[in-house]
């Protein structure tokens, strides 16, 4: 069943077995004010985000799949949260109070991608309705993937709902990730879901409009290791200015496609508006805010036609994940903000998604 986030209370029913039969659930909240957003317990994965718009039609705006047998068995981190280290860190290694770590390689064998092989998005956590919020902890054990120390995670997720004169309809979906270690550890937590405003089934992503508010410019990348260079540097009169900007219009001159993370100057506590993407004609809209030192915009470069969601086929550049994280590769690069983690102390970062629709007919 699906009820009104008013209540408190969210639907909960079965989304299948994984491999190990072990049966997953799916969340989903219906705001009462035309939004619904279902959520799985197997990686904390957004599944879908229903907006109806001013035709009364409803639109699945983020890629996803109709079970979790798909979430198991695809590796493009769809709409889950990705750690303990989002993005990639070279060779797989750091050194941390002198010690040398090695971790997993999962990405071309020579690059650590994700938090690795199982991280944090190929598990199943445990989830509680708390009020008007989903919390959804897991420990991740000492030496998974490589990592330093048994980490505690919590993630609550909020649904607010605002509106407008009766024309726009605004409502957040906030996660709030909180985290403590048993050793001192690099940490880095985002979620990775992947936004098409026109539809997850209407094809390419690239008619979007997509916006980066442009704080302190972005982090060129070594086209061969996907690593930043160590620059951060200015985007204007690059196709990094991205202002309202169809992204067919500026992807070309960027070879292999957006994969990079853009600087917010933004501190712990104190969240920003960091990029906001808008269907093709601009009446549904996507912002993302957030207290992460940056955000990374990912324009599905490698998706290969994988089907989805009622068998949509989603080929390259079908969805644009937009990832509120730290600094790739932090952990290595010393004039990055810090991602390490002091054993006993405590992680928190924001991430809200605000969702806009215009139901003005025009």
């Amino acid at each position: 069943a699906v009820v009104s986030t008013q209540s408190g209370h969210y639907g909960r029913g079965s989304f299948g077995k994984l491999s190990t039969g072990e049966e997953c659930f799916l969340y989903t909240a219906d705001n009462g004010n035309g939004i619904e957003i279902s959520i799985t317990n197997f990686g904390i994965s957004l599944v879908s985000i229903k907006l109806t718009d001013e035709l009364q039609n409803r639109r699945d705006i983020i890629l996803g799949f109709d079970d979790v047998a798909g979430y198991e068995k695809h590796d493009f981190y769809s709409g889950c949260i990705v750690g303990r280290v989002a993005s990639r860190i070279g060779k797989g290694t750091f050194q941390l109070d002198g010690k040398d770590y090695q971790l997993s390689l999962n990405n071309n064998d020579d690059t650590h991608l994700h938090g690795g092989f199982v991280g944090l998005s190929k598990v199943v956590w445990d989830c509680k309705i708390v009020g008007k919020s989903l919390e959804f902890t897991h420990v991740q054990p000492d030496g998974t993937d490589g990592y330093p120390g048994n980490l505690e995670v919590t993630v609550k997720v909020n649904i607010k709902t605002k509106s407008s004169g009766g024309r726009i309809s605004g409502t957040f979906l906030m996660l709030d990730m909180s985290a403590t270690c048993d050793q001192t550890t690099p940490i880095n937590l985002t979620f990775h879901p992947y936004f098409n405003m026109d539809g997850h089934d209407s094809g390419s992503a690239l008619e979007n409009k997509l916006t980066v508010f442009d704080y302190a410019g972005y982090l060129p990348m070594d086209p061969e290791t996907i690593l930043p260079t160590g620059e951060v540097l200015s985007c204007k009169g690059t196709p990094f200015n991205l202002d309202i900007s169809r992204i067919a219009d500026l992807i070309d001159d960027v070879p292999g496609g957006y994969d990079h993370t853009f600087s917010l100057c933004a501190k712990a506590g104190f969240i920003v508006p960091a990029a906001e993407i808008a269907s093709s004609d601009e009446k549904v809209r996507v912002r993302v805010l957030t207290d992460q030192p940056g955000i990374h915009v990912y324009s599905g470069n490698f998706l290969n036609g994988d089907k989805g969601k009622a068998g949509a086929e989603y080929g390259k550049h079908a969805g644009i994940a937009l990832e509120a994280q730290n600094f790739p590769n932090a952990v290595n690069v010393p004039s990055f903000p810090s991602c390490i983690l002091a054993a006993g102390e405590e992680y928190r970062r924001n991430i809200t998604f605000s969702f806009m629709v215009d139901n003005k007919n025009s």
